[in-house]
């Protein structure tokens, strides 16, 4: 292995863990950024004229910030868009142009920023209102005034001002997303002080609800709570990133005054935003829309719904119903698939119209089987075991057979890169939960994406490292040098790719892991959380008998043999991870899928479509080829 391709797997660990989240982060901060000026700006100029010297330099500063930070974000379709944006946001403040245009340029970048890279920050669960108001009174009433006039005992002597959350004009202009931001970081230079130490996540959440529902008016939200209950394209539009993320004006340019009172609703009552039937009416919402484009002969657009129909409805209580019922939630995720291949290949309407209405029928399924009062004491466990089992068994086998092999030959180098690899997975793998969990949320395709991309990259290193066992099975001379000095044998880049396929395999399965156990345990009682903790604990007694006998049982194979055999299962499980990996990019979009009349078969990561299939043959045919070279070589020698 060149020296390359080793500073290539060392980066690639870094990168693979951090990119996602640091695009999130960067895109959080925009948002942040581009709020503050088009709500601020007002304090800064007035009929062209400067105001506020130290206001205006911040406006000069921020817009300059935004700029540069858009051209730091992946270059995607719609980025150009957002630097000229941008661009002229940053000339405008420099003209010193009207509130108005510099308000209109903002809600234009704002609502482009989201179109274009998706939402970043989302709450976990439906923010507590009532916990909301208290935690405002004892934080922000000082300030804000008992009843969010901007008129607190404490604000008075503030410059700016604290906000009047009751004026029409701010609220309008301002996200759930941008409130939150704003209370979590603070406003540099201003008495906005930064709560992201002092309150938790859910708190935050909430006072960014509570604080930007101050303006809805009672009339207001009886009109959107009826818009929303009678009409499906509104529960469809307004989804819950839609929600976070769009200002009221931006809703009511795009949507209508209907849309401006349902999302101030939903403001008001945000338990209305996180209900596993509201995920389900939104994907089947999605599903109509992919129909009626797809009828109309817009093709692009039905393929866009489809996606949606998968990603932001039935993949947000995926892991819910996987915990409950993996096999049914196989066979709904595959009806959405088929939804997408039909659009791709572009087959006649009737037979698109009726994998819709499949895909519609597996949603009634799930929500039948996720309305119940919760798991029994017995599912619980079994779900619980079966999860870590399962997950947990490949990452398993990769890394005790890669150690047996290391102790067998006593090669103490290798060893420690080993368990540095899987060690730093699980620490990471915990980072992940705790990020997502905290700071960001991973959309639908960023987690897909992870592991498809996870999946295809283990594949690929499996192979060589199982295949570079292979080859030195064959040579009788290579095995009685290593029994003497193997760390010598094995070469630097050898060392690093089985400490690259060590943590990868076990991050991929952490990773997995995580969201499964997250998902079951919205799915427990109080009376069965117990349950799970001995599911879990059985799983783990499993798992570690399984590995002492792999140990035993390798240690007393002769090492040719026992190279062969480790050699044959390291090829085994890349063929399995590549399909898996190449699922997960279906899922996510990236690659199409055209499904095969057979049977899905997971445990062997195989997924009945051209595409999977087409992968793992040329994977198996490349081994074929290989082997049968590298045996002709040994002959001639």
């Amino acid at each position: 292995m060149t020296r390359t391709l080793q500073r290539w797997l060392s980066a690639f660990v870094v990168l693979f863990l951090l990119s996602p989240l640091a695009q999130a982060a960067s895109q959080t901060a925009l948002v942040q950024l581009v709020e503050y000026v088009g709500a601020d700006y007002i304090n800064a100029v007035q009929d062209g004229t400067i105001v506020s010297d130290e206001e205006y330099a911040e406006m000069e500063e921020f817009s300059r910030l935004l700029h540069e930070g858009i051209g730091q974000l992946d270059d995607v379709e719609g980025r150009d868009t957002l630097l000229e944006q941008a661009a002229a946001l940053q000339q405008a403040v420099a003209d010193k142009a009207p509130e108005a245009e510099v308000k209109a340029l903002a809600q234009s970048i704002r609502g482009t920023l989201v179109d274009v890279y998706g939402i970043p920050v989302m709450p976990k669960a439906a923010p507590d209102m009532a916990r909301a108001a208290e935690v405002y009174q004892s934080t922000c009433a000082l300030c804000h005034g008992a009843e969010g006039r901007g008129d607190g005992a404490a604000g008075a002597a503030l410059e700016p001002a604290p906000t009047d959350f009751h004026e029409l004009a701010r609220y309008e202009g301002r996200s759930l997303l941008g409130l939150y931001t704003t209370i979590t970081g603070g406003v540099e230079g201003t008495g906005m002080a930064a709560y992201e130490e002092t309150l938790s996540e859910a708190d935050r959440w909430a006072l960014a609800f509570y604080v930007g529902s101050m303006a809805v008016t009672p009339d207001m939200a009886a009109s959107g709570k009826t818009a929303i209950n009678n009409e499906q394209e509104l529960k469809t539009a307004l989804t819950l990133d839609a929600v976070i993320a769009k200002a009221p004006e931006d809703v009511r340019n795009q949507l209508g005054d209907e849309a401006y009172d349902a999302a101030g609703y939903l403001r008001t009552e945000p338990k209305a935003l996180f209900s596993q039937n509201r995920f389900i009416e939104i994907s089947d919402g999605k599903l109509s829309e992919a129909e009626q484009a797809y009828a109309a002969g817009d093709t692009g657009a039905a393929r866009a719904a489809a996606l949606s129909a998968y990603l932001d409805g039935f993949e947000m209580i995926e892991q819910q119903l996987s915990a409950v019922d993996p096999a049914v939630m196989r066979g709904i995720e595959r009806r959405f698939m088929a939804v997408r291949e039909g659009i791709e290949r572009g087959l006649p309407e009737a037979e698109v119209s009726d994998r819709v209405d499949q895909a519609r029928a597996g949603l009634q399924e799930a929500e039948d089987i996720l309305s119940g009062d919760g798991l029994s004491a017995a599912a619980t466990f079994s779900a619980s075991f079966f999860i870590l089992f399962r997950e947990g068994l490949e990452a398993l086998l990769i890394i005790a057979a890669l150690l047996t092999f290391t102790r067998k030959a006593d090669a103490k180098t290798a060893t420690r890169y080993i368990h540095y690899g899987w060690i730093l997975a699980l620490v990471a793998g915990i980072a992940t939960w705790y990020v997502a969990s905290t700071l960001i949320n991973l959309s639908g395709a960023t987690r897909e994406i992870t592991e498809g991309v996870a999946g295809i990259a283990a594949a690929v290193i499996l192979f060589y490292v199982g295949f570079w066992m292979h080859n030195n099975s064959q040579s009788q001379k290579w095995l009685g040098y290593i029994k003497n000095k193997v760390d010598s044998a094995l070469d630097g880049g050898t060392v690093w790719a089985l400490a690259v396929v060590s943590f990868i395999s076990v991050y991929r399965e952490m990773f997995e892991t995580i969201l499964f156990y997250q998902a079951l345990w919205t799915q427990v009682t109080a009376a069965t959380q117990s349950y799970l903790f001995y599911g879990f604990g059985a799983a783990v007694v499993a798992l570690a008998v399984v590995c002492v006998l792999i140990f035993r049982i390798g240690m007393k194979l002769p090492l040719g043999l026992f190279f062969k055999a480790t050699s044959l299962v390291l090829l085994v499980l890349s063929v399995i991870l590549l399909g898996k990996g190449v699922a997960a990019l279906q899922e996510a979009g990236i690659l199409n899928a055209r499904y095969l009349p057979l049977p899905t078969i997971e445990w062997l990561g195989f997924f009945p479509t051209i595409q999977g299939a087409l992968a793992q043959a040329a994977a198996i045919v490349l081994a074929v080829l290989m082997w049968l070279r590298s045996r002709g070589q040994v002959k001639s020698s």
